[in-house]
């Protein structure tokens, strides 16, 4: 069930990444994220190089989403904890969010990619 990491060289944390044909690779299921939707929580096996919003659909949370570009923000969410192990903020992103939000952890779900293994802990924080 799991595609375990190896001979890949990490970053100086020690994690691993996305691979380099940049297809999602499940990472070692020992470390988890914890996503919290509107009424379910669950602790999830991160998969590099998937989204948030795609790892949140894939594990049943209920996250809100509507158009997976990053201009509803339905699927904003609040990065509590391993911020670090997430890409950066893109284009979309830093178009959508105010930039006190990104510098608070507020992060789109559906631009957010998982791309290294750590401790995450994300929140769904929509608007409404």
């Amino acid at each position: 069930m799991f595609k375990f990491w190896k001979n890949k060289k990490g970053s100086e944390r020690g994690d691993t990444s996305l691979s380099t044909e940049g297809e999602p690779i499940e990472a070692v299921p020992d470390l988890i994220i914890e996503l919290t939707g509107r009424e379910i929580q669950r602790n999830v096996a991160p998969v590099l190089g998937m989204t948030v919003l795609d790892l949140a659909e894939r594990n049943d949370v209920d996250w809100n989403s509507f158009c997976k570009r990053g201009t509803c923000a339905r699927c904003r969410c609040l990065v509590a904890e391993g911020i670090q192990y997430l890409s950066e903020p893109n284009l979309a992103e830093e178009g959508r969010l105010d930039p006190e939000e990104i510098e608070e952890g507020y992060r789109l779900g559906c631009q957010s990619r998982i791309e290294a293994v750590g401790p995450i802990k994300i929140r769904h924080a929509p608007y409404f």
